[in-house]
């Protein structure tokens, strides 16, 4: 008789380990599902920052104003690779995205980078003016979407030089 109760106690104790051992294995998948998910995150984000990092490139060499018409920001050229001027780039949207030196690259073709370049009054860079390329102070504001969903938002001044 103490046999069949000794044998009853160990398939308690053998159910009670294979509880805890699969409760342990369980969490260790969730914790490699969730680092996994992190780091697709991460390389989202960083990707998105490096996409945003071209246009900012791309922006510091043009120069403020269009020297064959200096007074309006609506004297867009043909295309990325002739831009002259910061105000060719608003209202841009490029799908691919650009690389600094302004070619597509194809591999991104689920990536965009939305350009916005907008007057602000140089003594209160938050207000923003009706575009008008001989005021001095521009905000250029890059979004930066991955298959449709807005990953990073960038913006930064651009001065005009002096006279």
């Amino acid at each position: 008789m103490r046999g069949a109760v000794r044998r009853g106690f160990t398939l308690v104790e053998a159910s009670m380990a294979m509880v805890i051992i699969s409760v342990g294995v369980m969490a260790m998948l969730q914790l490699l599902a969730a680092g996994t998910v992190s780091n697709e995150d991460g390389a989202e984000l960083t990707t998105a920052v490096n996409l945003a990092n071209n246009i900012h490139e791309i922006s510091l060499w043009l120069a403020f104003q269009d020297t064959n018409n200096p007074g309006s920001p609506t004297t867009k050229e043909t295309s990325p690779a002739n831009y002259n001027d910061i105000w060719d780039m608003n209202g841009d949207t490029y799908s691919p995205p650009l690389d600094v030196s302004r070619n597509s690259i194809a591999t991104y073709g689920n990536w965009a980078q939305q350009v916005t370049v907008s007057t602000v009054d140089p003594n209160n860079v938050t207000a923003t003016r009706p575009n008008d390329p001989t005021q001095p102070t521009a905000r250029v504001t890059v979004i930066i979407t991955h298959r449709g969903k807005q990953v990073y938002q960038a913006s930064w001044l651009i001065t005009a030089p002096n006279s």
